[in-house]
């Protein structure tokens, strides 16, 4: 609808809804303007951000002598760190553009106008700051651009039923309590997931053995909810006799941020016979890996 040719701003033929809040009047006006073209003012010293808008004009609401619906444009005020004008009454924005100071170009446009759909569809948003919380009824869905995901209005807050698969990310652990151990490989890949959900996996292969009695930690890519315990589960190879064991890292709730707080092992000597993984396990050649999904909270 909008573009913009060195300081010419054109503006194509459109049709238009627009709840005015002019008066008593709450019902929205309807109109249609044909292809036209606004010229952007001379640059100043300073640079400058203004606003196209579509205003409606009701000589009966705001005593202007005009009725009509049609394009303005908007100014705003020359400075350092410039921002936009106020919108004036009776309308919204179309667009935003940024005026460079003297010698600095041309300016540059940004398409703004809201986007709106029928009654009953899917509304679509570029971001979820574009989201509205009025005019809308439980079972309202919009479809957020920036997140690619489809969320609906519950009432009271707008909550994420799905998500476009998106691909993973990748993240480096950090260990504590390894007691000196180096590590050759020290990796993780991670996907987030709807509300919150994340599946995770962390891969360690020691290159020095480690020592001490301190259990070892491990980070997960993101923060983890701590109202409940969480677990996942992990395999270790290379440990000392038996070299092959099942293991869980565990959060606790009276931990805090990104942070597996142990890593438990079978020991390998009886049934249900569990121990914390310390420094002292961790000898060259041992490989870890912990994988799973969980509950994201702070970080």
């Amino acid at each position: 609808m909008l573009t913009l040719t060195g300081f010419t701003l054109n503006v194509a033929s459109f049709q238009a809804v627009v709840y005015a809040g002019a008066g008593g009047i709450s019902a929205p006006y309807i109109g249609h303007s044909q292809s036209h073209t606004r010229t952007v003012p001379a640059a100043s010293a300073q640079p400058r951000r203004d606003i196209c808008v579509v205003r409606v004009w009701d000589d009966d609401e705001d005593s202007t002598g005009q009725k009509k619906l049609d394009t303005e444009y908007v100014s705003g005020v020359p400075a350092a760190s410039p921002s936009k004008p106020p919108l004036p009454s009776g309308s919204f924005e179309l667009g935003v553009i940024d005026v460079p100071a003297v010698g600095g170009g041309n300016p540059t446009l940004t398409y703004t106008s809201p986007w709106v759909v029928a009654t009953g569809g899917i509304l679509p948003v570029r971001n979820p700051g574009e989201l509205p919380t009025t005019l809308v009824y439980e079972g309202s869905y919009a479809d957020v651009r920036s997140t690619k995901e489809l969320r609906r209005w519950s009432g009271s807050a707008w909550q994420t039923v799905a998500q476009v698969p998106a691909g993973h990310d990748t993240y480096e652990p950090v260990v504590t309590g390894h007691g000196g151990a180096t590590f050759s490989t020290r990796t993780g890949v991670w996907l987030r997931r709807n509300d919150g959900l994340v599946w995770f996996c962390a891969y360690l292969s020691v290159s020095a053995s480690g020592s001490g009695s301190n259990t070892v930690t491990i980070t997960a890519p993101t923060g983890i909810y701590r109202t409940v315990r969480q677990v996942v589960h992990g395999h270790l190879e290379g440990l000392a006799s038996p070299g092959l064991r099942y293991c869980s890292a565990v959060s606790f709730t009276g931990g805090s941020g990104a942070v597996w707080d142990r890593i438990r092992m079978d020991t390998g000597t009886g049934s249900n016979s569990l121990t914390n993984l310390t420094g002292a396990d961790l000898v060259s050649g041992t490989l870890v890996t912990v994988s799973g999904s969980y509950l994201e909270g702070p970080s």
